[in-house]
């Protein structure tokens, strides 16, 4: 029995040792099955653009509305009733330099000359009387100036002189019962009709003239250095070339205009004010008052300047670029200008390395990037922006 117990024991150690065994040469002969390679995440495809470097000239841009540059208020010296109105007399009517516009009723005036002249005549009388006297005390023996009469003649040519004055005074008054155009042009704002008493000093219309027509553009003194433009030398704002655009009755027109002045000072914007003056004198869509136009300001090309899509600025003093391996490197620039498809630096890039176009996609430095032409996807809708 204790063989048979033994041999048992052994039997099982056995049959366990060729399991291990077995298990072991399975290892080796069958390998494992390798997990599955990872894809790679792909780079991010992003648009990119070498940037434009070398002289140029920065465009700046403002707006303004049209003012014509006479502008004269129409009003009456005297007071009366209008008797009548010129049919052009009209807003938008169109006059010309010498037409009468309307006129008072004249019999006031008229009155009023003949009242006047009748004191003349009684101050010639006066003065005539006087002098006989004159002459009658003059023959006495009287030494004193009253008893010559002095004082009396004195007074009576100043009644006189006094008289002449009214009758002037109430002729001139009866030539401005008319309201006479002082030049050429058109009007507006007319407030004045037939029967309507009128005051002195009253304005009653507005007289513009159309060849000329002034713009005030707003612009940040800082962009003046682009303009080319030198405080205190007024000659330099003939180097700035200025393009107007504006819709006007029904159409879209465009304008040349130049600067004539700048106004001193910056206002509470910190902006400076130039002014524009437009000549409408060819045959195309006249520039008329009240009319909000579109500016672009050039001056000279500059030296040193980099262009880039709008879409290329990374917040507002840096710029992403590619280096070698095609991973972002962050560029920090200085800005001169921007506007809603460009973007103006003051450096040059180094190595001409290109530019990505991300728009306010936020980036990592060093991450990887798939360049693309920049006439896709984002590079358009960051230009569009």
């Amino acid at each position: 029995m204790m063989k048979a117990g033994r041999w048992g024991r052994w039997l099982v150690t056995l049959v366990i040792a060729a399991v291990a065994v077995t298990a072991v040469a399975s290892l080796y002969l069958v390998p494992p099955e390798m997990p599955a390679p990872r894809p790679r995440a792909a780079a991010l495809s992003l648009p990119t653009e070498r940037p434009e470097q070398g002289r140029q000239v920065i465009p700046v841009h403002s707006q303004g509305i049209a003012r014509a540059r006479h502008q004269l208020p129409l009003s009456m010296e005297v007071n009366g009733r209008v008797e009548s109105v010129s049919p052009a007399l009209a807003d938008g009517g169109l006059v010309q330099a010498g037409d009468v516009l309307l006129s008072l009723d004249p019999e006031p005036f008229e009155l009023e000359v003949t009242s006047r002249q009748n004191s003349v005549n009684a101050a010639r009388l006066h003065l005539a009387e006087t002098r006989a006297k004159a002459r009658v005390a003059g023959a006495s023996s009287r030494q004193s100036a009253l008893g010559r009469f002095e004082p009396q003649m004195d007074e009576a040519r100043s009644r006189l002189a006094a008289a002449l004055a009214g009758l002037r005074q109430a002729q001139r008054n009866q030539e401005m019962t008319q309201l006479v155009a002082p030049v050429s042009g058109r009007l507006k704002a007319v407030q004045v009709s037939v029967g309507q008493h009128v005051q002195a000093g009253m304005t009653l219309a507005e007289l513009y003239q159309e060849q000329q027509v002034q713009v005030r553009l707003p612009v940040r003194d800082e962009w003046l250095a682009l303009l080319g433009i030198t405080p205190g030398d007024d000659s330099s704002l003939a180097n700035v070339a200025v393009h107007l655009e504006g819709r006007f009755a029904g159409r879209q027109g465009q304008w040349q205009g130049r600067v004539v002045r700048r106004e001193g000072g910056l206002n509470r914007n910190q902006m400076m004010t130039l002014i524009v003056l437009v000549e409408n004198t060819d045959s195309g869509l006249p520039l008329e008052p009240g009319v909000l136009v579109e500016a672009t300001l050039s001056g000279k090309p500059m030296a040193g300047i980099t262009v880039l899509p709008a879409s290329a600025l990374a917040g507002d003093s840096a710029v992403w670029v590619l280096d070698d391996q095609q991973r972002l490197r962050r560029h920090p620039v200085n800005v001169l200008y921007r506007d809603q498809d460009r973007v103006y630096l003051d450096d040059r890039l180094a190595g001409n390395q290109p530019v990505v176009l991300a728009g306010d996609l936020q980036l990592l430095e060093g991450m990887r990037i798939d360049p693309r032409p920049v006439t896709e996807g984002l590079a358009k809708a960051g230009n569009e922006q």
